[in-house]
């Protein structure tokens, strides 16, 4: 599970900075980057929060999270196949609710 990198992708994609984006959480800048790069995995209330200052459900960020190593090797080709249709979808959902705020 790569939170961390899910966290900074959608982030990137709102258009906060790191700084920015961790004093709206109310983190440090080295505590948000510490989880952006997976050195440290975020309290469930953090990752709450998270999602609540990125406009998506916390459901969103998990999908968003797996990797190749989180599915069975005999399930990854199809999970590989799907995942990139999927993750578009829930791309454009997001930005449909983020631009209705």
């Amino acid at each position: 599970m790569n939170i961390g990198s899910a966290i900074k992708s959608i982030r990137k994609e709102r258009g906060f900075s790191q700084k920015d984006f961790a004093i709206e959480c109310g983190l440090s800048v080295n505590a948000l980057c510490q989880i952006e790069i997976n050195s440290s995995f975020p309290q469930k209330n953090t990752i709450k929060l998270i999602c609540e200052k990125l406009n998506i459900p916390v459901s969103y960020l998990l999908f968003f999270s797996i990797n190749d190593e989180d599915i069975p090797e005999d399930k990854r080709k199809t999970f590989n196949s799907l995942n990139t249709a999927i993750k578009e979808i829930l791309l454009d959902d997001i930005d449909k609710s983020y631009t209705n705020i």
